[in-house]
């Protein structure tokens, strides 16, 4: 299927390379003509990250955060994996958009990094003229033939970089506790949370209600979520090895017992363990 042009907007699937299980990849993309959103009335939560740049049309952004942003032709909207939120166009109207979604740790280094501000979670671009140009060259070249997974992840990072551009300073330079708390929770045993949580905030030298507020407001998330997050990952990659059981995996990460897994895992992903598992056996 050949991309569409900007005068001829229709839906469109691209075809991508298989799946990866390494560092980063990109998981689906396309384009939808006369969109509507996200559906329905309430917040969702997407579980893994995603993109949208507006081609033609207006739609609003909201998100858990209490957010509220009207985005329009050349604008981006960038989804949290975490991130209850909704966009959806004015009653009566459509959008065309370009979507992009991409999961892996190598995007959740970028975030820690700063590139990702869940306080910014829509932006500028290119006007559409331009922008469906750069992300027509993006698509014919993850559909070589030779492209393999990680290479369409590595593309999709150069073209991520363009969209969202530079850090800013203040996010670049991230002060010293936050940087020793990633460092505590991601080294953090699992399961003891609201020990692993207070014992956080005593590194920082906080209260755990002041660590708590502040961790929610440059990370995006509640610490706890975010402990919760990591866990799912982490959950990920041992599922895509033959080798442990939902039941062990269950043991391993902390969680309660093998439902209470099943259930979170769902709840943060859009797909139950054994869905996942069949996934990554058909990749």
């Amino acid at each position: 299927m050949s991309f569409p042009t900007l005068a001829r907007w229709r839906t469109w699937l691209c075809q991508l390379p298989r799946f990866s299980t390494g560092p980063g990849e990109v998981s689906l993309a396309g384009t939808i003509a006369n969109s509507d959103g996200t559906g329905g009335h309430g917040m969702r939560v997407f579980g893994q990250w995603a993109l949208v740049y507006v081609v033609a049309g207006t739609c609003v952004y909201r998100d858990e955060r209490g957010t509220v942003e009207e985005v329009g032709p050349g604008s981006w909207i960038m989804v949290f994996p975490e991130m209850a939120h909704a966009y959806r166009s004015r009653p009566g109207e459509r959008w065309d958009e370009i979507y992009v979604c991409f999961r892996g740790p190598v995007f959740e280094a970028w975030r820690q990094a700063g590139c990702f501000d869940p306080s910014k979670p829509t932006g500028r671009w290119l006007p559409p003229a331009k922008g469906v140009k750069a992300f027509e060259n993006f698509f014919r070249q993850i559909q070589r033939k030779d492209c393999s997974a990680l290479q369409a992840a590595c593309l999709w990072q150069n073209l991520l970089a363009e969209i969202v551009g530079e850090p800013r300073e203040s996010a670049v330079n991230r002060e010293d506790w936050l940087r020793k708390a990633l460092d505590f929770l991601e080294h953090s045993e699992p399961g003891a949370d609201a020990d692993t949580l207070r014992q956080a905030a005593s590194t920082c030298g906080m209260g755990y209600e002041s660590f708590r507020k502040k961790f929610g407001s440059a990370v995006g998330m509640p610490p706890g979520r975010y402990l919760l997050t990591r866990r799912v990952e982490r959950a990920r990659r041992l599922l895509t090895l033959e080798s442990f059981t939902n039941e062990e995996i269950a043991q391993m990460l902390g969680f309660h017992d093998e439902f209470h897994f099943s259930k979170t895992f769902s709840r943060l992903t859009g797909a139950s363990p054994r869905e996942f598992r069949k996934q990554v056996r058909v990749g």
